[in-house]
């Protein structure tokens, strides 16, 4: 007799429980064996196996259930099982003592529980006639598994890990191989291709390569910065491979996409890892970077998508209809948002972790790593990528031309002492201070302003200029507010109102015009996603008050090359009882603290910064956030990290907002989610329900968009028009 581990799909047959068990711990253990290699913790790699071959084993025993089984003869994918198919294995595997395997099999589909609020039983179902009925049949079903040639481990002696992120990294193998299977299953994905690898020593070249391809400088000016970025780029090019924990303060505008990749692709050749991850604020620059990296780094006869994974969307679908719109991080070359990475490494959830397993044995790009995290989440963040560097082999290098050295103040001391290595020695570092300290000044807009006296004093600076603002809405409004000065030909917008494919057209247009030095009466208005890594170059920068980072960093797509002998960088007020001036709360203390700065005369420049996150961390009250943080993550508490750690707190649902996009899926046509990337953005979850915004049928947890939406002002195009918007709840940032 055959037993099933899947029910029948419209494209797929049932799937049989022993192909699926095999399948499962043949992955899983694949996985494992890969990131082993870099495993430098506590206990044998071979006592960390167990575990996950003993969860693969027998995470889906419940499904021979006769009830259970019913339901996965049938060809209804979508049936609920009667009885919880995850109780048997967790409880056959308490038995055994084998609890670590029994707790990943009771979490394998709802997720890591906080493990001080693990009921008793452990590991089981709370309804006590489930328990029993899985209890008088477990014999049944464990004859039904061996006949079915399923895999059965022996016992092995328990290990208990003691740390969260070693629950997870080893939860992802199992997770990743399960998910993986269903969709292949089901037939909702192919058999995936091994990915490339990633072949330092060959990039290296190619980098050099591409580098040495350059075009020359076209002016004095832009010459002398060029200088500046060769010497730059060699010293990365010599910097030392055997620091865990790098640092880069090279000032904006310097070339640190290529220069720190030398850096990364000399650590990893050195110290065999296998793959590199660019961390980035925003998704507009990893689009920039993406198309740098595949320029320099992809060799010959290769795919450029598959050797440089481009990942910028923060949609890690539960429902199995939608597993396939997840990205995993297998790639040689990981580009993705801080957003995508550290929440992924705060979670609980089984669709999310399972790509985690393919972080240990990486070099780590933070780049433009002041605007990476909230103050509050940098704590725990620093505990994970020192516990990675320790115990996994990751190599981390934090980078920025307005670098806080969070690590130095008393909130973030470890047990251990931290060494931060810088990878520039002192002579090019004073270098590069130096030719930045002339090239912008920071004046100050006295009073605040409406948006409309906004638009009218920006007539006054010379341009073209660059206005940034604190939300999406304020600089959707700010931008049609303009219009009847500028003229419409004449305002841009870039944020993340737009669909990604819309900002990379805005992009387009923006450099387009920004080489005509004869057409300089026009402005684009932007969120802070245009601050860092963009590579812009206005004559004039406008900056609503935020902190002294994002100054600084707006200061980089100003007279980026000195083509100017110097160039304005000003802090506006805006006021917020006037129309459409939305109210970002993010910004409140750090904005009172670059006030502060302004008014005394202190200087405007990266030395400062670490003083400012002090003072941000000290005024904001804090503190007792960041405590109990750490508490939940010492003590395990999955569920509660996964809570407490988000990188933005606007609890945002991705919309597609393609009009053609949405057709597709309504008519049921394949989509990739490549496509669901390029052609969504995120809207907060109480601006879905108040529009009463459509969630796909096709695609649980997607929704589709149709409201207004225009490539000038994105969704925020239909948001503004809606009359009795609270703007508070609805400044979007």
């Amino acid at each position: 007799m055959t037993y099933y581990a899947r029910s029948a799909s419209p494209f797929a047959p049932n799937q049989s429980y022993s192909e699926h068990t095999t399948n499962v711990l043949e992955s899983a253990t694949q996985y494992w064996v890969k990131a082993s290699r870099y495993w430098r913790g506590d206990g044998t790699a071979d006592a960390l196996g167990a575990i996950i071959r003993a969860a693969a084993a027998f995470h889906d025993l419940g499904k021979l259930n006769d009830d259970n089984q019913k339901i996965l003869r049938g060809k209804n994918s979508h049936a609920p099982l009667p009885i919880p198919h995850q109780d048997a294995g967790a409880a056959h595997l308490f038995s055994r003592k084998e609890y670590v395997a029994a707790l990943f099999v009771f979490a394998h589909h709802t997720g890591l529980p906080d493990r001080g609020k693990i009921k008793k039983p452990p590991f089981r179902d709370e309804n006590v006639e489930i328990r029993k009925i899985v209890d008088s049949e477990m014999s049944t079903i464990l004859s039904r598994h061996e006949k079915c040639g399923s895999p059965t481990p022996p016992v092995t002696s328990n290990f208990s890990l003691q740390t969260a992120t070693d629950f997870r990294i080893l939860f992802s193998c199992l997770t990743d191989a399960d998910h993986g299977d269903a969709a292949q299953a089901s037939g909702e994905m192919t058999c995936a291709l091994s990915p490339p690898k990633l072949r330092a020593t060959e990039r290296l070249a190619a980098l050099k390569n591409y580098i040495a391809s350059l075009p020359a400088s076209t002016s004095p000016d832009e010459g002398k910065r060029n200088v500046l970025r060769s010497a730059f780029f060699e010293a990365c090019f010599q910097s030392p491979v055997a620091a865990p924990l790098t640092e880069c303060d090279a000032p904006v505008g310097t070339g640190k996409t290529t220069a720190v990749m030398a850096h990364l692709l000399r650590v990893a050749e050195a110290n065999k890892l296998r793959r590199i991850f660019v961390i980035l604020p925003f998704t507009n620059i990893i689009r920039q970077s993406v198309k740098v990296y595949r320029k320099a780094l992809v060799l010959p006869e290769e795919n450029p998508d598959e050797v440089v994974a481009e990942i910028h969307h923060r949609a890690d679908f539960k429902d199995k209809e939608s597993r396939q719109l997840t990205a995993l991080w297998n790639a040689p070359v990981i580009v993705t948002t801080a957003v995508t990475f550290f929440e992924t490494l705060a979670s609980n959830r089984p669709a999310t972790l399972r790509r985690l397993h393919n972080l240990p044995g990486s070099a780590v790009f933070l780049d433009e790593s002041h605007a990476m995290l909230p103050a509050k989440l940098l704590p725990l963040a620093w505990h994970w990528i020192n516990h990675t560097a320790e115990n996994w082999k990751c190599f981390w290098t934090l980078a920025s031309g307005s670098l806080n050295r969070f690590w130095e103040l008393p909130e973030f001391a470890l047990s251990k002492p931290t060494e931060v290595t810088n990878i520039l020695v002192p002579d090019i570092r004073s270098r590069l201070a130096s030719a930045e300290s002339v090239r912008v000044v920071y004046p100050r807009k006295e009073g605040r302003l409406s948006l409309t006296a906004l638009g009218d004093w920006l007539a006054t600076l010379e341009g073209p200029v660059l206005v940034v603002l604190n939300t999406v809405q304020t600089a959707a409004a700010a931008a049609r507010e303009a219009e009847s000065v500028f003229g419409t030909d004449n305002v841009l917008h870039l944020s993340t109102a737009l669909s990604p494919a819309d900002r990379e057209i805005t992009l387009k247009l923006v450099r387009t015009r920004l080489k005509d030095r004869s057409h300089t009466k026009w402005c684009l208005f932007a969120t802070s996603c245009v601050e860092a890594g963009v590579d812009f170059s206005f004559r004039t920068g406008v900056r609503e008050a935020a902190s002294l980072a994002s100054l600084l960093q707006l200061a980089g797509r100003v007279n980026r090359n000195a083509e100017f002998a110097s160039a304005d960088v000003w802090t506006v007020f805006l006021d917020g009882g006037t129309p459409n001036v939305g109210v970002n709360p993010a910004w409140t203390i750090s904005a009172r603290i670059l006030s502060d700065f302004l008014e005394a005369g202190t200087p405007i420049s990266p030395s400062s910064c670490t003083e400012a996150l002090k003072r941000e961390l000290r005024e904001g009250g804090i503190s007792s956030e960041l405590e109990i943080l750490k508490k939940y993550e010492f003590s395990s508490a999955f569920e509660s990290v996964d809570k407490k750690f988000r990188v933005i707190e606007d609890n945002s649902l991705p919309a597609v907002v393609d009009k053609a996009l949405i057709e597709r899926i309504e008519r049921f046509e394949d989509v990739s989610w490549r496509d669901i990337q390029n052609g969504s953005v995120n809207v907060r979850k109480r601006l879905i329900e108040k529009l009463s915004v459509e969630e796909s049928r096709r695609y649980p947890g997607l929704f589709l968009w149709k409201h207004d939406y225009t490539p000038f002002l994105g969704y925020m195009a239909g948001v503004l028009k809606l009359k009795g918007i609270d703007k508070d709840s609805y400044a979007l940032v």
